[in-house]
């Protein structure tokens, strides 16, 4: 038994056929209104949470440098333990991890098909190889500008999007440069690596998407070391 007839066509000349039509416009028109007012909520809580992780990330730093200082206060008589300086450097060592891991793996992420020095490696690799290049020149007691850095890479000098983002990555370095000088100690950046030989875990780690028991192709971040001692070990790159 057929309960519903059949639908009535409407004629294109029928006034009908208009309401239809403006229907549908708004129909679309307020999916359009409601998809773009969504769109505007996410990125003001990427804002938001942008925001609060720099909060948080700066607390935890002034945190740890008041822990540095309280352990210095409590063990100024003994020689074996860490003073404040130490704990100076334990923050800073913290930066400096966050530093390579988010801002100079997503410019490398970002740039890596305009470097000319990569563009001869696997696509997997060129990334990460970028990563490495610019370890090479922004963690070095010779810090060159912008300029020089974008041509010692081979990026395009003409591109002033990659200069720009590239001065803001240094300003970065250069600020946590100022900050391990001043906190005294010496400290050296740890760069040696023997393509094709097993991992050392005393000095080396690898890249978290890589084989630990693959042989070390490159450094892609230098260990950070004072006075003798590892406060971040290498970033190497193994083999995915």
């Amino acid at each position: 038994m057929q309960f519903l007839s059949r639908p009535r066509e409407v004629p294109d000349d029928s006034p009908a056929a208009d309401i239809e039509w403006q229907y549908e416009d708004d129909l679309l028109q307020e999916q359009l209104d409601q998809a773009l007012a969504r769109i505007d909520q996410l990125e003001k809580s990427a804002k938001a949470g942008e925001h609060e992780h720099g909060q948080l990330r700066r607390r935890l730093d002034r945190l740890e440098r008041q822990l540095g200082t309280l352990m210095a206060a409590r063990t100024a008589e003994r020689d074996d333990l860490p003073g404040a300086e130490h704990g100076e450097h334990q923050a800073l060592a913290r930066r400096y991890r966050t530093l390579v891991e988010q801002r100079l793996l997503n410019f490398a992420r970002r740039y890596a098909e305009r470097c000319d020095r990569v563009m001869d490696r696997p696509e997997r690799e060129r990334g990460y190889r970028l990563m490495g290049l610019l370890s090479q020149q922004l963690f070095t007691d010779d810090l060159k500008s912008s300029r020089e850095i974008v041509r010692r890479l081979h990026l395009p000098e003409s591109d002033g999007h990659i200069e720009n983002a590239l001065t803001t990555l240094r300003g970065h370095c250069s600020e946590l440069a100022a900050e391990i000088h001043r906190a005294g100690l010496h400290h050296s950046w740890d760069t040696i690596c023997t393509p094709g030989v097993a991992l050392e875990p005393a000095r080396q780690e690898q890249w978290p998407s890589c084989d630990e028991g693959a042989p070390v192709l490159f450094v892609m971040a230098p260990g950070y070391i004072v006075n003798g001692r590892s406060y971040c070990l290498q970033y190497v790159y193994t083999s995915l």
